[in-house]
């Protein structure tokens, strides 16, 4: 074994162990980073975690912001494919129908005017982007042709990081704040949002937003699940409320965020209702069409006056 005097004058003994200590320290490191690493999540996930599912519904304000990031932060890996076993297609589906009424023609008309949602060379702001089905299937699927340029816009960071995953190209992703949106007045020729409007901090204000950036003559679209009514609407919310956190837990491990969910669209407003507050804004011409029996899912569509007024 060599001696202290050893290392002093040997120069590759003093490096093999200097080499060693170096090696020590580092181990040390990497070993301490996980715990680093795992109390800050912890702590980013604290208003989720330490609020119920059926307290979630009730959140306001920067609390629901807060709330609803930080669970879609958690479920972002797996949120589309829970969604197809959970809604069983429809949900994508309906999706499909929605934003290419009027122009696709394997698709029946989603309004009972059969108007158009979208015009060639649209600017389109898609609110609650999620994990980017809306720019996908504009820009570089089914609806492609019409050379639309959208932007999608998300409170969760891990939706848009998955988004910006599974879009192809230089598609356009940010987060940001549903009710503080950062764009100019009539910034774009249509705004959308797809089953987001029960999750938003404040809906009202979300929906003044919407309408504030929507150009004159441009068209708000909103895609959501509703509360059901009638004998079907008993069969689902026993599915809202057993099946749908069951099978959440059993895919993503996460059972408060899926009861979450189901709790959100019973307490969800009505169609009606959101119609009479785009009305109340001063949109026109405002529709809306069931796209499931008893309104479990339907589509709003509404289009802002020439005059850009709004109440």
């Amino acid at each position: 074994v060599p001696t202290d005097k050893a290392r002093a004058t040997n120069p590759r003994l003093r490096n093999r162990n200097r080499h060693s200590v170096a090696r020590r320290v580092a181990s040390r490191r990497a070993r301490a980073r996980p715990r680093v690493a795992t109390t800050r999540a912890r702590k980013s996930m604290s208003t989720f975690r330490a609020t119920s599912a059926e307290r979630g519904t009730t959140l306001t304000g920067d609390a629901k912001l807060e709330f609803v990031s930080q669970l879609f932060d958690v479920v972002a890996h797996r949120y589309d494919a829970v969604n197809a076993v959970l809604a069983l297609g429809f949900v994508d589906r309906w999706r499909r129908k929605a934003l290419s009424a009027g122009l696709v023609a394997t698709f029946a008309p989603a309004f009972a005017r059969g108007r158009r949602v979208f015009r060639r060379g649209d600017s389109v702001l898609d609110v609650g982007c999620g994990t980017g089905n809306v720019t996908r299937f504009l820009e570089y699927e089914a609806m492609n042709y019409l050379a639309l340029d959208v932007v999608g816009v998300d409170c969760s960071k891990n939706m848009i990081e998955e988004a910006r995953r599974l879009t192809p190209g230089e598609a356009k992703y940010e987060v940001g704040n549903a009710g503080k949106l950062r764009f100019a007045d009539a910034s774009f020729d249509c705004v959308t949002t797809c089953y987001t409007l029960r999750n938003f901090s404040d809906v009202p204000e979300t929906l003044r937003e919407m309408f504030r950036v929507c150009k004159p003559n441009g068209t708000l679209l909103i895609l959501d699940a509703f509360p059901p009514t009638g004998i079907f609407g008993a069969v689902l919310r026993l599915w809202l409320r057993f099946v749908l956190p069951l099978v959440g837990a059993l895919m993503t491990g996460e059972k408060k965020a899926y009861a979450y969910l189901g709790t959100s669209i019973e307490r969800a407003r009505t169609p009606r209702e959101v119609a009479d507050e785009l009305e109340a804004l001063g949109a026109e011409a405002v529709e809306i069409s069931a796209l499931f029996p008893f309104g479990a899912a339907s589509a709003i569509i509404a289009r802002k006056p020439f005059d850009g007024s709004s109440k």
